[in-house]
C-alpha cells in the first residue's frame, strides 16, 4: 500500500473520530439542557398543585436523550453506515392519557324550544258555519212551528178565501262559557319567551275544539249549548240504501222541502268508508276516485266536512244558512299574577276563554241519518 493511501485512510479515521467526539459532546449538552428543563417543569407542577402535571422518570427528557445516545442506529451512523437519520427510541413503559368522553364528562344537552305531541286537526265545521255577533248571555229568535202553506184558489167571486195559520214559538239559545287554564312560573316565561306563545296556542285551540264538540253534541239546558245532533230532524232512507245513496236521498228531501242543502257533516271513518267503496261486480274498481287520485270531500255536489266530534254512523245533511254560530266573545288568553298566591310564589295563571252559542232557526233544515 502506498504512502498516499495510508495517509488518506489515517486522515479519514481522524475525521471520523473528531466527528464522533463533536456529536457526543453536543448530545451531552442537549441531555443537560433537557434535564434542566425537566427539573424546572417538575418544580412548577409541584408548586402549582398536588394534582398537577406528572410525568414518569422513565419517560423524562433525560431518559429520552439516553435512549438516543445508546441507540444502535446512531452507533451505526457514527461508524460510517449509510442511513436516513431515523432513530427509534424504545420506552420501557407506554403511557396514554385517559380519553375524555360523554360518559366521563357531563355535557349540556341542546333543548328544542317547541312543545311537541300536540296534534291540532283543522276545525272545519267552525269555518263552514255562518257567524253571528251577539250581545248578552242569551239569544232569542222566533221559529215557525207547524206552519203549512194554506194558499188556495177562490173558485167563485164572493167565496171565502183560505186562511193561513202562522204558528210560531220563541226559542232561546244559551251563550255558553268554555274555558280552561294552567299555571307557569314567571321565571320560565321570562327565560323561554317562545313558551308563552305556545301555551296561548295550546289553550286557545283547546277551547275552539271543545266548542266544535258542543255545537254538534251539546245537550242544552242551563249554561249549555243545544247542539245540532239533538235538534236535527231524523231522516229514514230507503231500506238497504248504501251510505252515499242515503245521503243523496236526504239531500233530495231537503230540496223538496224548499231548503238548500249546502253542508254534509260526518265522522272521518264514515267518509273513508264511502271514499274507499268498490264496485260489487266487475274488477272491483273504486267507485269514487282511487288511492292515487282520491275523490274530493264532496257528495252529490255538496261539500263534506269531517270531524271526530261526530259519532261514527251518524251523518248530518243541512242547509248551513239555517244555523248560526253565536259569537259573544271570541277566544281570549289572559295572564294574571293576582290569582291565589301567584304574586308571592312568582307564578302566572294563563286562562283561555270564549263565549258562544248555536241558533238553529229551522230544525227541519237539519236532517240526521243514523246507520
Amino acid at each position: 500500500m502506498s504512502t498516499e493511501v495510508i495517509k488518506a485512510v489515517q486522515e479519514h479515521a481522524d475525521a471520523v473520530n473528531a466527528f464522533k467526539g463533536d456529536v457526543t459532546k453536543q448530545l451531552e449538552e442537549v441531555r443537560g439542557q433537557y434535564s434542566r428543563l425537566w427539573d424546572s417543569m417538575a418544580d412548577l407542577a409541584q408548586k402549582g398543585s398536588s394534582g398537577g402535571m406528572f410525568m414518569s422518570l422513565e419517560n423524562s427528557p433525560a431518559s429520552v436523550a439516553d435512549s438516543f445516545i445508546k441507540s444502535d442506529q446512531l452507533k451505526a451512523m457514527l461508524n460510517g453506515a449509510p442511513g436516513t437519520g431515523r432513530v427509534e427510541i424504545a420506552s420501557s413503559k407506554t403511557y396514554q392519557k385517559a380519553a375524555v368522553t360523554n360518559t366521563s364528562y357531563g355535557t349540556q344537552a341542546i333543548r328544542d324550544t317547541n312543545l311537541h305531541n300536540n296534534p291540532q286537526r283543522p276545525l272545519s265545521l267552525l269555518d263552514s258555519m255562518v257567524s253571528l255577533k251577539v250581545a248578552g248571555s242569551s239569544f232569542e229568535y222566533v221559529r215557525l212551528n207547524g206552519y203549512t202553506n194554506a194558499a188556495a184558489v177562490q173558485v167563485a167571486e164572493g167565496d171565502a178565501k183560505a186562511e193561513a195559520s202562522v204558528a210560531s214559538q220563541l226559542v232561546t239559545a244559551n251563550i255558553s262559557t268554555i274555558a280552561h287554564w294552567t299555571r307557569a312560573s314567571l321565571q320560565v316565561l321570562s327565560d323561554a319567551p317562545a313558551l308563552n306563545q305556545q301555551l296561548e296556542n295550546l289553550l286557545s285551540y283547546g277551547v275552539r275544539a271543545k266548542l266544535e264538540n258542543e255545537l254538534l253534541n251539546g245537550p242544552g239546558g242551563t249554561g249549555r249549548i243545544h247542539g245540532l245532533v239533538p235538534q236535527a230532524t231524523a231522516f229514514t232512507p230507503t231500506v238497504g240504501a248504501k251510505p252515499a245513496d242515503a245521503i243523496g236521498e236526504a239531500k233530495t228531501a231537503l230540496e223538496a222541502a224548499g231548503w238548500m242543502p249546502s253542508l254534509i257533516v260526518m265522522n272521518p271513518a264514515d267518509w273513508f268508508a264511502i271514499a274507499s267503496e268498490r264496485a260489487d261486480s266487475g274488477d272491483g274498481q273504486y267507485v269514487l276516485g282511487s288511492p292515487r287520485d282520491p275523490s274530493g270531500p264532496s257528495l252529490w255536489g255538496v261539500p263534506v266536512v269531517t270531524t271526530p266530534s261526530l259519532a261514527t254512523g251518524t251523518t248530518l245533511v243541512l242547509d248551513a244558512g239555517q244555523v248560526a254560530l253565536l259569537d259573544r266573545e271570541n277566544v281570549t288568553v289572559m295572564a294574571s299574577r293576582e290569582d291565589g298566591t301567584n304574586f308571592t310564589t312568582n307564578m302566572v295563571t294563563l286562562l283561555a276563554e270564549m263565549r258562544a252559542g248555536l241558533a238553529v232557526f229551522s230544525a227541519g233544515a237539519v236532517l240526521k241519518i243514523v246507520a
